[in-house]
């Protein structure tokens, strides 16, 4: 009497070999997918940053300064308080500029990560606000 083998199904080593497949795919796209998730939320800083920027132009072309300046006088309060996951500040304003960062609030990024716009060279005599630049910090 000969034993038949049943051969409906998948064998261990056959099962083994998908799974170990689905676990190299997740390794890769995880973090892949975290990245995307930060880079989203990292969107947030320069939409609010780009509020205040555009209110501390507008401030310039009133005051021909940036000294005195603050979110509120700049008009970009509401952005700031509705913000989720960035703090930001506004200093160093002065006759030719300012800057203005956010750093990351939570545990959602790096910690002490900044995004910072720096605001330089504006003459109210030129009648010119200056030219500002992002920078990135920690990321």
């Amino acid at each position: 009497m000969s034993m038949l083998r049943n051969s409906k199904g998948f064998t261990l080593v056959e099962l083994m070999v998908v799974v170990i497949i689905v676990l190299v795919l997740a390794g890769i796209a995880v973090p892949v997918y975290i990245h995307y998730i930060q880079e989203g939320k990292k969107s947030e800083a320069y939409a609010v940053i780009d509020s205040i920027v555009s209110g501390a132009l507008v401030y310039f072309q009133k005051n021909d300064t940036y000294t005195g300046g603050t979110v509120d006088n700049w008009l970009a309060r509401d952005d700031v308080d509705n913000a989720t996951y960035f703090t930001y500040v506004v200093s160093g304003q002065s006759d030719a500029g300012f800057t203005a960062q956010a750093t990351v609030t939570g545990n959602w990024g790096p910690s002490g990560a900044t995004v910072t716009w720096t605001q330089i060279g504006a003459s109210a005599a030129a009648g010119d606000a200056g030219t500002g630049s992002f920078a990135e910090s920690g990321w």
